[in-house]
C-alpha cells in the first residue's frame, strides 16, 4: 500500500533552458527532440523549431542534429557539460525510451522525409563521450510512434507512414538483435501521437492519440487499450476524460502520469479551413479564409497545462490540482526516480518552448 499511495501533487520547476542552438542565430526552443536517461546524466537530441516565421505566415521548419548533455544536480537544477556531440543526422519525432543500455530513438523525420533507422544513445560516463550505435532498421519508416521496454525488449506501437496512422505493435529484443523487428499484433485502431508504457513485467498501456482522415478532420481518441503480453490479447480500459493526442506519460509505481496533450478543437478547426481553402477557386474567397486561418492560429490558447493520473487497480483517472507551468507536446517525459523531466516542446500552434522543467512527485 505504501508503495502505490496516490500521487498528491506535483511540484514543477524550471531546471535549466535548451541551449542556443548550433546551427542557427535564431533560437526558439525545440519540439520533437530525443529526451532520455543514460548512466545517470540527461540527453537532449535533435528536435526542430521555426526559427523565422510561423508556418501560416510562410516560416520553414528547421531540424537539428545537435546533442546537450546535463548533469542531474541535487538541487533540482541541471548543469549543462561542456561536451558537444552531434546525432548522425538531423531527426525529430522519433519514438523515445531509456532503458539500460542507453537511449533509444526509433523512426521519426527530417527535411529529407520519413526514417527506419533506430539509434542507441549511450553515456560512457569514464570517457566522457555519448556513443551512438545503430540498431536494426525498422521493415517501414515511421514518425509520430511511441515506445517503451519491458526488460530487454522494446516495443513499438502506432506512428505514421506516407498513408497516414499505423495500426501495428513491433518489438525488437536488444540481446538478439540479429532477429529483427518482430510484428506483434494489431493496434486497436491505427494512431499516432499516441503514449505507450509498460508495467516493467506484462502489460503495455496504449492513450488516446489521433488518427488523420483523408479529407476530413483528424480523429482524437479518449481510448485506452492494455495489452497483455503473454496473452497477445488487448483489453479496453477507462477512457480518458477527454479526447487527447501529442501528451507525453509514465509508468509511476502502479499509476500512469499524463501530461499536457491536445485536445484538438484549434487543431480541427484549422483542418477544416486548410481543406476548404484547397477546394475553393474563387481567389478572394480563398484569400477570406487564408486570413481566418492566420487568426486562428495566432489566437492559439496552447496546449492543456492538466497533469492527469489513472490509477491501473482502480482503473480510475484524476486530475491534479496542481498544473503545469506551460503544456508541452511533441516531446517525452523522462522519469528520474521520484522525478519526471519535461525537455522542450510545443507549447501552441508553432511555438517551442526552451524551458527544462523537473517536476519532484509527492505521494
Amino acid at each position: 500500500m505504501a508503495q502505490n499511495a496516490p500521487i498528491q501533487t506535483i511540484n514543477w520547476e524550471g531546471a535549466a533552458h535548451l541551449p542556443r542552438n548550433l546551427a542557427t542565430s535564431k533560437y526558439k526552443g525545440l519540439a520533437g527532440a530525443i529526451s532520455g536517461t543514460s548512466n545517470g546524466v540527461l540527453v537532449v537530441a535533435g528536435g526542430n523549431n521555426f526559427p523565422e516565421l510561423m508556418p501560416w505566415l510562410g516560416g520553414k521548419k528547421v531540424y537539428y542534429n545537435d546533442i546537450f548533455i546535463y548533469k542531474n544536480d541535487p538541487d533540482k537544477s541541471l548543469t549543462l557539460l561542456k561536451e558537444r556531440f552531434k546525432l548522425p543526422y538531423n531527426l525529430a519525432y522519433a519514438a523515445v525510451c531509456s532503458t539500460v543500455k542507453g537511449i533509444i530513438a526509433v523512426g521519426g523525420e527530417n527535411e529529407q522525409g520519413l526514417s527506419k533507422r533506430v539509434l542507441l544513445l549511450t553515456w560512457l560516463k569514464e570517457e566522457g563521450i555519448l556513443k551512438t550505435t545503430f540498431l536494426p532498421e525498422l521493415p517501414f519508416a515511421v514518425t509520430n510512434a511511441a515506445l517503451t521496454s519491458v526488460g530487454n525488449i522494446i516495443y513499438l506501437a502506432g506512428g505514421e507512414d506516407e498513408h497516414g496512422a499505423i495500426d501495428q505493435l513491433l518489438s525488437l529484443n536488444l540481446n538478439r538483435l540479429n532477429d529483427g523487428w518482430t510484428v506483434q499484433v494489431k493496434l486497436p485502431q491505427p494512431v499516432s501521437h499516441t503514449v505507450l508504457v509498460s508495467n516493467g513485467t506484462n502489460m503495455l498501456y496504449l492513450v488516446g492519440g489521433r488518427k488523420r482522415n483523408e479529407g476530413s478532420t483528424s480523429t482524437l481518441y479518449q481510448t485506452v487499450d492494455a495489452f497483455h503480453i503473454p496473452s497477445h490479447s488487448w483489453i479496453s480500459k477507462r477512457p480518458i476524460p477527454d479526447a487527447l493526442s501529442a501528451a507525453s506519460g509514465i509508468f509511476y509505481e502502479g499509476q500512469i502520469l499524463l501530461f499536457s496533450g491536445d485536445q484538438g478543437k484549434t487543431f480541427n478547426q484549422t483542418e477544416g479551413l486548410i481543406a476548404a481553402i484547397s477546394q475553393e477557386a474563387n481567389p478572394e474567397k480563398k484569400e477570406k479564409l487564408n486570413q481566418q486561418k492566420v487568426r486562428l492560429q495566432n489566437a492559439h490558447p496552447g496546449f492543456s497545462k492538466q497533469v492527469l493520473v489513472y490509477d491501473i487497480l482502480s482503473d480510475e483517472w484524476k486530475s491534479l490540482k496542481t498544473k503545469l507551468p506551460v503544456g508541452p507536446v511533441t516531446m517525452n517525459a523522462v522519469r528520474m526516480g521520484d522525478e519526471v523531466i519535461l525537455a522542450g516542446g510545443e507549447i501552441k500552434a508553432g511555438v517551442r518552448t526552451d524551458e527544462i522543467l523537473i517536476g519532484k512527485i509527492k505521494k
